[in-house]
């Protein structure tokens, strides 16, 4: 049975999380899920979401809990100013509720670990804890040559965006490869902006009102994608394009090397340039497919 959210609260405060929680008194959690970033409670489908102003089809996210409690009906206690992976006020407001719960060396547990998962459904609280696919990021923001990704909610899946000041686009795709998707499904190329359009792959500018386009987007079978930058050109073949074989490179896809068809020279004589389409690359029986679209 689903079940719904009967308490939230997102204003960050810590002590006003504590009084929240205080007022569900007859509330009986069996599962806590607790994150340090908030981009790991992302990843597990706990947020909210608004109609992006600026394009149709695309979602910010809002309202991330860094703390929720589950009973035994589904229904949640969600909280943004409780959390974990330090020593302040947001894991001692987390520390007092887990010790009122009775979980064991709850201080060591809360200050010792980026993501908790306590599972006590069975009387017995079992205690999943470890770090945070972002630590490394967050104690050495400096060492990145990119910025950090925007994440967006985009049809039924994340969408994990490259912002215009990147420099860095193939940094940028090996970090949150390696982060946010489980098992590359496919990887998109879109030639222009009349291609970029139909997939709603576009974005706001960061500090600008104006839209950006993503012709390459890598797709995970998890339902996450990560959007890229890089710009293509109609007017040369998918393979004869740098950036192409190198994304195929990192995400574990041979290259592209395809043979020319009498189609394709026909097209060259005819215009004087090849001319490529828009393309879907994905493995198919241990072979590299390309999918026009």
């Amino acid at each position: 049975m689903e079940g719904i959210i009967v308490k939230e609260n997102y204003d960050g405060v810590p002590r006003r999380a504590s009084q929240v929680w205080k007022e569900l008194k007859t509330f009986e959690p069996v599962e806590l899920f607790i994150y340090k970033n908030g981009t790991d409670a992302i990843l597990q489908g706990f947020y909210k979401y608004n109609p992006n102003p600026h394009v149709l089809g695309l979602y910010d996210i809002c309202e991330v809990p860094h703390f929720i409690a589950r009973d035994k009906y589904g229904d949640e206690f969600r909280t943004s100013g409780l959390n974990c992976g330090y020593v302040g006020e947001g894991p001692r407001g987390t520390i007092a509720i887990l010790e009122k719960l009775g979980i064991e060396n709850a201080e060591h547990i809360v200050t010792g670990n980026s993501v908790l998962y306590i599972d006590m459904k069975s009387g017995t609280p079992k205690i999943e804890a470890g770090r945070s696919v972002f630590d490394d990021y967050l104690k050495d923001p400096m060492e990145r040559t990119f910025e950090s990704a925007r994440v967006y909610h985009y049809g039924e899946r994340l969408a994990f965006t490259e912002l215009n000041d990147s420099r860095d686009t193939l940094g940028f795709l090996k970090f949150y490869l390696e982060r946010v998707i489980d098992e590359v499904e496919a990887v998109y190329f879109l030639m222009d902006e009349d291609e970029t359009l139909p997939y709603k792959r576009r974005a706001p500018e960061r500090y600008k009102d104006r839209v950006m386009d993503f012709p390459i987007a890598v797709r995970g079978k998890n339902g996450v994608e990560i959007w890229l930058k890089s710009h293509l050109t109609s007017n040369q073949r998918l393979e004869e394009q740098p950036i192409v074989n190198k994304v195929l490179d990192t995400v574990g896809f041979p290259a592209l090397n395809r043979e020319q068809t009498i189609l394709d020279k026909v097209k060259k004589t005819l215009s004087g340039k090849p001319v490529e389409n828009s393309a879907l690359v994905r493995i198919e029986s241990g072979e590299l497919k390309v999918h026009y679209i």
